[in-house]
């Protein structure tokens, strides 16, 4: 028992003894401490409006000294600055603003201290908005017991007066063929959030704008009739810590219809203008956005051949294999090209003048002018047209109100291009009535045989 008692308290002796030897020489592997600002840019932007800011100062390395750090101005580094970034900015008059405690001790261990900067809003945005104001601070260690990092010893604090901004600059809409309502939205931004702080801005429909748009744009837009265009509200808040918020309004396309005929037809401007916001000093950038209402937009097939199937080469008793791609529905497909060209009865007697047909547009649309286009070949025998829309189709009941009529243009033409052809009054419809009234060549001629003509394609623009 004796021996082994005496073996224990020997080995606890050379353990001890052992561990005696050895040191912690951790610390050798570290820098010496220095002091240095955070942010090696050495420039921070800060909201005017949130009055105060807290500068980190920190102390890196081994962390075994103390030290005290100074914050003061300095124009010199913010001339300095200056000249390296190709920078204006001025310093904040020193009444502005106050540094609570420009010295902050670091005890032993400690690696990072604050110093409190506050300013009142309602000075600072008093000063020249179009100046770039900073106050401009130097770090040093006192009486030079640390190093400085001379990268990270300048810190210019950029007072930013907030910026609000129409996010789009424009936005495109069509009128509603069935006179319904559509809503648009836009956005209102800032260019940084305000931490504790909600804004609201306000905004109307300004058309005293379009004058100068038209100018600057060379177009001719014109002011919306009364109730077109309306908007949800006047105003709308930016909650604390967001950087945009939404405004909305409606398009009110029945303000342009009596019934199912259009009553104004052109472009129209829609200017919504920022009026203001509650937030004191606010520099307002882009404050107005523009909703453009056109009635240009193509509108073509391929649409549904309702009736007049029958009227083309393809349905001819003996059309060869070849022409049997020559269908109806090649006459409102879309395209004008040779490859969807329309080809009417060719070897089955004399044509049945006025030749109608009667398609399914699949939505309400009003047309502002149509484009009708000629084949290469048999051009210029079929151009004499009428031109109807209906809201419902009943068959022979249906009730067609006559939009275009009359003798389109025509001059041969290797490749020959669409040509316009205007509408007399513009009435909305799903269903579309298009006849060809009569050849204009010979129906005994041998390149126009009785009556026969080709043509590409059917379309046009409105909405």
């Amino acid at each position: 028992m004796k021996i082994n008692m005496y073996k224990a308290l020997l080995a606890g002796l050379i353990a001890a003894t052992t561990l005696a030897g050895c040191e912690d020489e951790r610390n050798n592997f570290m820098v010496d401490d220095t002091l240095s600002f955070v942010n090696a840019t050495q420039y921070a932007d800060v909201s005017v409006y949130n009055e105060h800011y807290a500068l980190a100062v920190l102390k890196n390395g081994k962390g075994l000294q103390e030290a005290k750090a100074c914050v003061e101005v300095s124009p010199a580094a913010m001339e300095e600055y200056n000249k390296a970034h190709q920078t204006q900015f001025v310093q904040l008059p020193e009444e502005c603003y106050t540094i609570a405690k420009p010295q902050v001790g670091f005890p032993e261990g400690a690696v990072r201290k604050f110093v409190e900067i506050t300013w009142k809003t309602a000075e600072v945005i008093k000063l020249d908005a179009t100046k770039d104001y900073v106050i401009p601070l130097q770090l040093s260690a006192a009486n030079n017991a640390l190093k400085v990092d001379e990268n990270r010893d300048v810190m210019l604090i950029n007072l930013k007066r907030a910026t609000l901004n129409m996010e789009k600059e424009t936005a495109a809409f069509y009128p509603s063929a069935d006179r319904s309502s559509a809503p648009f939205e836009g956005s209102i931004a800032i260019n940084s959030a305000l931490a504790d702080m909600d804004v609201t801005v306000s905004y109307e429909i300004d058309n005293k704008l379009i004058e100068a748009y038209n100018k600057a744009h060379a177009t001719s837009f014109t002011a919306a009739p009364e109730g077109f265009a309306t908007l949800d509200a006047r105003e709308s808040q930016l909650p604390a810590g967001n950087l945009s918020t939404k405004f909305s309004g409606k398009i009110n396309s029945a303000a342009l219809f009596s019934g199912n005929t259009l009553q104004t037809q052109g472009a129209y401007l829609i200017p919504i203008r920022i009026t203001g916001s509650s937030l004191e000093g606010v520099t307002i950038e882009k404050n107005i956005m523009y909703i453009t209402i056109t009635m240009d937009k193509v509108l073509k097939g391929p649409w549904t051949v309702l009736e007049g199937q029958k009227n083309c080469f393809a349905e001819d008793p003996n059309a060869p294999a070849w022409a049997k791609k020559y269908t109806s529905d090649k006459l409102f497909d879309g395209e004008f090209d040779d490859n969807h060209c329309w080809i009417s009865s060719w070897d089955n007697g004399p044509i049945k003048f006025p030749m109608d047909f009667v398609v399914d547009m699949g939505k309400t649309q009003v047309f502002t002018k149509f484009y009708i286009s000629d084949y290469t070949t048999h051009q210029g025998n079929l151009r004499d047209y009428k031109i109807y829309t209906a809201e419902e189709y009943k068959g022979a009941d249906t009730k067609w109100n006559l939009v275009a009529s009359g003798m389109r243009d025509y001059a041969w033409a290797a490749q020959p291009a669409p040509y316009a052809y205007p509408v007399q009054k513009y009435i909305a419809g799903r269903y579309l009535k298009f006849s060809i009234i009569k050849p204009e060549n010979p129906i005994d001629s041998k390149d126009y045989l009785n009556g026969r003509g080709k043509l590409a394609d059917v379309q046009g623009v409105g909405f």
